[in-house]
């Protein structure tokens, strides 16, 4: 993981400073008192090392050790999932996390927009309400882009009308990470155009201070693409407790 920048790697290794339930070389168990409710949970699988890490409050650990996980068996990332399916917790699919390589940062923040990409402003609110009238639902759902997020760019062709769009928010209070959500509409793909307003995006947030992040379902096929040809690399895979076993709705772009 050397080659992302240390505050991805400290960011994330945060929710999994507590204490160890059980460790080796594939998998961490430990408890976190401070994880949030809706991150009672939390699961990250790193792509470097394949190590599985998995924090939970102390009243999940009460669940486990009600299924018997701690008392027989070698406890094994297949036995801790079960245990927690047993205990009345199921996880939301899992989400690729995307970072931008340290030696790309400059490459990026280096680039000038491509023609036809900038940011977005109130006054565009008719274009992109139109933008958004020639896109799925399943597409909005997805990409979750809005133009009233902390920052959206747009890709407009020689017609004057969008054809790709995407936004960006802080990631949870006081976080590093400007978390990536982009539609490209079905005609205008394979054209670069989502590549050009990935990369308009992270250099706005790069040159503000923030990481950033690009997540997506693990089966997104065209999303993993897309982060690819922006020169993302992958830090790893994500999961929290789907919202209805949690109060609040879990966080997937």
């Amino acid at each position: 993981m050397s080659h992302f920048p240390d505050s991805v790697v400290t960011t994330w290794r945060k929710p999994f400073l507590g204490d160890a339930l059980h460790r080796d070389d594939s998998l961490s168990l430990v408890v976190v008192p401070q994880l949030d409710e809706d991150r009672s949970v939390t699961v990250l699988r790193t792509a470097a090392d394949s190590h599985t890490a998995i924090a939970v409050r102390p009243d999940v650990v009460e669940r486990l050790e009600a299924t018997g996980l701690f008392r027989s068996g070698p406890i094994t990332e297949a036995r801790v999932r079960g245990a927690l399916v047993e205990g009345g917790i199921t996880l939301h699919g899992a989400d690729n996390l995307f970072y931008l390589p340290a030696p790309l940062r400059a490459s990026v923040t280096s680039e000038r927009d491509r023609d036809g990409v900038r940011l977005l402003v109130p006054a565009d609110t008719e274009a992109f309400e139109e933008f958004e009238s020639r896109a799925t639902g399943q597409d909005l759902d997805d990409a979750q882009v809005g133009l009233d997020d902390w920052a959206a760019f747009g890709a407009f062709g020689p017609d004057g009308r969008l054809s790709s769009a995407g936004s960006m928010y802080p990631w949870g209070e006081g976080s590093v990470f400007a978390d990536i959500g982009v539609l490209t509409l079905a005609e205008a793909r394979g054209q670069g155009q989502g590549r050009a307003v990935v990369r308009a995006m992270m250099r706005h947030a790069l040159v503000r201070g923030l990481e950033p992040q690009y997540r997506c379902q693990l089966d997104n096929v065209a999303s993993v693409a897309l982060a690819a040809a922006s020169g993302l690399a992958l830090f790893g895979t994500w999961e929290v407790p789907t919202p209805e076993d949690d109060p609040a709705e879990a966080d997937s772009r």
